[in-house]
């Protein structure tokens, strides 16, 4: 449990010292379309850890600590920095591919998305209950920003437009990571046991 608080303490961090240098962090490490396609490739992860203002700032990390503690078992297993970072990635390649008129996009709302999506695929893997019940609410909030649109009062606070096809994207990219959790594990035994033979052949 203690490596979950310290990967949120990380990111979070991460965000915090962003917000602090905004106006120069924006600059370099908010997704921008135009940048992107220059070979800027760096802000497809980066622009998750930027936010608009200090609302922004405060809503995610509280979405981060209720997601974190929301799905313990989930995160003690499954790395949370490293689902984080495949799903910010993810998510911005299909802004990229598929929002071609989106010039410019911040926040960690699409990635707590995808870690919640992550948290309840292991849930209905277990067969618990609760995963279903959790299942439905999180497909109906996703159904409903499709249909309806964003909050209005959330694009108040953090005073931008919410783009929910982020939010779409990022539930996308939880399932599709962990889905490909036996591929990581799988993958991981390979390199341990490649480092390992390595180090006997040079003995």
């Amino acid at each position: 449990m203690r490596s979950i608080w310290i990967n949120n303490a990380i990111i979070l961090t991460l965000c915090l010292l962003v917000f602090i240098f905004q106006a120069e962090s924006h600059q370099w490490l908010a997704y921008y379309h135009s940048d992107i396609e220059k070979g800027q490739w760096w802000r497809l992860l980066t622009a998750h850890i930027c936010h608009t203002n200090g609302y922004h700032l405060i809503l995610n990390g509280i979405g981060l600590a209720v997601v974190s503690a929301l799905f313990l078992d989930t995160f003690k297993t499954v790395s949370l920095i490293f689902s984080a970072c495949f799903s910010a990635i993810f998510i911005s390649i299909c802004l990229l591919l598929l929002e071609p008129d989106l010039q410019w996009y911040v926040g960690l709302s699409g990635v707590l998305h995808a870690l919640f999506a992550i948290g309840v695929c292991d849930e209905l893997k277990k067969g618990d209950r609760w995963g279903i019940v959790l299942g439905l609410g999180f497909i109906t909030k996703i159904a409903f920003e499709q249909f309806n649109g964003p909050s209005l009062m959330t694009e108040s606070l953090i005073a931008a437009t919410v783009f929910i096809n982020a939010h779409l994207y990022g539930a996308i990219a939880g399932v599709v990571y962990f889905l490909m959790i036996p591929l990581w594990q799988k993958m991981l035994v390979t390199a341990k046991r490649a480092i390992k033979n390595s180090v006997k052949n040079n003995e």
